[in-house]
């Protein structure tokens, strides 16, 4: 199989199982569509779990070229720093939030997001819908109001080195007013992982939620550069992730959005922050 320059980052995939031919699988696509993925697993997802994040590190080690580890983060009654610090010595690339006890910027998780900042490793948080489980009547959080994007306004403010990526924007529930906050914050980004995001999400729409705010007629397009490849593809369904790719590059050329920013979005922007170096779409 002739060799692919890597020049593709996905910030947003599930490592849901362990399953050796189904990471040859992803392994073998993403070498065919040149896309390095982060994978992210962990425990406590609501109604289920993904992978021990020591597991996702190993499985990551193995597959070194293609796939690089996410850790989750345990935002529970109680939130340790020092899993930050664990996991980043461990060589993950960033770190993924998601089904918290409380709203993401409770006091108790503040210091485990100044860890991350210390450490110059990126956040992923879930924001918007969340199918109800099981663990929901056990639990009884307000689970929607505990990840509207609203939350990442004061993490952001509070940590103005730390990158934080709003994983879906929101969702329909909370889509436009996430995308007025990434306008607001310059190290808030977002990506619009989830095929109900892209079945909903029209060109149009992303147009007037991206334009300026001051400019009549924004040629820069700035503000497109807040977002990052996340297509919220599982180790079990890779097809997501080429099918989210489509999606992305099918969307922004209907804009007219510039081929240096695309490249940004497609994976630059997010392996910057990661030290990792793709290669030239030339090569």
């Amino acid at each position: 199989m002739k060799e692919v320059p890597m020049t593709r980052l996905d910030i947003h995939v599930h490592c849901d199982i362990n399953d050796p031919e189904a990471l040859q699988r992803l392994a073998d696509q993403c070498r065919r569509e040149g896309t390095i993925a982060c994978l992210s697993g962990g425990l406590r997802y609501g109604g289920h779990d993904f992978l021990p994040n020591e597991e996702v590190i190993d499985i990551c080690k193995r597959f070194s070229d293609c796939m690089v580890p996410l850790a989750k983060l345990d935002l529970w009654e109680t939130a340790d720093p020092a899993e930050v610090y664990h996991y980043a010595e461990k060589g993950v690339k960033g770190f993924k939030c998601i089904y918290p006890y409380y709203e993401y910027d409770h006091d108790i998780y503040m210091p485990v997001y100044e860890a991350a900042a210390k450490c110059g490793l990126p956040l992923l948080f879930h924001t918007g819908n969340y199918r109800p489980s099981p663990s929901d009547e056990i639990y009884r959080r307000p689970m929607l109001r505990n990840m509207n994007p609203i939350t990442l306004d004061r993490i952001a403010r509070s940590f103005q080195s730390l990158k934080i990526v709003m994983a879906h924007m929101g969702t329909r529930i909370f889509q436009d007013e996430a995308s007025q906050y990434l306008k607001i914050h310059a190290n808030l980004y977002a990506d619009l992982g989830g095929s109900g995001q892209w079945f909903r999400m029209q060109a149009h729409d992303l147009a007037e939620m991206f334009k300026s705010d001051v400019a009549e007629v924004d040629v820069s397009m700035k503000n497109y550069r807040k977002l990052v490849l996340g297509t919220d593809a599982y180790v079990h369904a890779p097809e997501i992730m080429t099918m989210g790719a489509v999606y992305y590059m099918r969307l922004l050329r209907r804009i007219g959005v510039p081929n240096a920013i695309i490249s940004e979005i497609m994976g630059r922007t997010v392996a910057s922050w990661m030290n990792i170096e793709l290669d030239n779409p030339e090569q």
